[in-house]
């Protein structure tokens, strides 16, 4: 009984083995054999692949991709231009002119140098004064911020102040922690730091809600560019927006949001920098179109729509 009971044990192991090996091969038989793919690698993780180094894989492998367009991968890019040139004394003179298409131009002759340095965030950023009266919209920009520049790319360390006080509401400071402001190695289009937010104002008596983007946007290099009668080379172009959105509240009846400005770009600054020199040309735009309030009974206290133009061009410089 004993000898039975282990040769039926051991046939029913047997048994239960070959079962086990007969669906495991059928398994192996019905799993279709891969498609292998040819895989670049991608040393400085743009997305781009080297198309001179590649693997056949059936996955992708870790640092490789499938694009191969990147001639230039894990080169490192040393900037040999300098588009934001800081260095204490440094100075710039734009006259600047400003349009409402309403009042007359106004005029101001802005002086700006470069007159402080400071350690924050273990970076060493440059600080400037503009003259009293200044009026152009970088020159405020530049007098109320630090920067500093690493490679190819500038950054800005501060705020950026929307004047809501204009409207009868309280100024917002956008706090900006090293948005870059310039970036050679960026393609025109790209966006360089994008900062959004709401804030609640009261404004002619009603609680408005404003929705914000800030972004700085990379533009495309130009081989030169004329402020008035002189031409300048090595030119890059970078641009600074602002849009909102504008909402309230309203009791018809039952409570409603109305939307009093839709999404626009209020602010736009077009910056030309000049190699070695700086701020060359900037265009500021300020506009907004309010919506149609008047089936609500909403009237606030500023126009439906604004427009204001400002010019910032550069008459003189001294780079050290």
């Amino acid at each position: 009984m004993k000898f039975t009971t282990i040769k039926t044990t051991a046939l029913f192991i047997l048994l239960i083995a070959s079962t086990i090996v007969s669906c495991s091969s059928d398994d192996n038989e019905s799993t279709p054999p891969c498609t292998e793919t040819l895989w670049y690698q991608d040393l400085d993780l743009d997305g781009l692949g080297n198309p001179n180094v590649s693997i056949s894989s059936c996955t992708q492998p870790n640092g490789y991709v499938a694009n191969n367009t990147d001639t230039d991968d894990g080169v490192i890019f040393v900037s040999t231009t300098n588009y934001l040139s800081l260095a204490l004394n440094n100075n710039w003179i734009y006259d600047v002119t400003t349009d409402d298409g309403t009042n007359p131009t106004t005029s101001s002759v802005d002086d700006i140098t470069v007159d402080e340095t400071s350690t924050i965030n273990s970076n060493e950023y440059y600080g400037m004064t503009s003259s009293i009266g200044s009026t152009g919209t970088m020159s405020q920009l530049f007098d109320q911020n630090f920067f500093r520049v690493d490679n190819g790319i500038s950054y800005m360390q501060g705020g950026f102040t929307l004047p809501l006080s204009n409207f009868g509401g309280t100024d917002l400071t956008i706090n900006l922690d090293d948005a870059k402001l310039i970036d050679e190695t960026a393609s025109n289009g790209t966006v360089l730091t994008s900062l959004s937010d709401v804030t609640a104002q009261t404004i002619g008596g009603f609680d408005l809600d404003i929705a914000y983007t800030f972004k700085t946007v990379q533009r495309e290099t130009l081989a030169s560019h004329t402020v008035g009668t002189e031409t300048y080379n090595g030119i890059i172009k970078s641009d600074i927006v602002l849009s909102i959105k504008v909402t309230t509240e309203v009791t018809i009846g039952i409570p409603i949001v109305v939307t009093i400005l839709d999404t626009q770009d209020i602010l736009t600054i077009n910056n030309y920098y000049a190699n070695n020199i700086g701020l060359v040309d900037s265009d500021t735009t300020f506009t907004y179109s309010l919506e149609d309030l008047s089936t609500f009974g909403i009237t606030l206290p500023f126009p439906d729509t604004a427009t204001i133009i400002t010019a910032q061009e550069i008459t003189a410089y001294t780079i050290n």
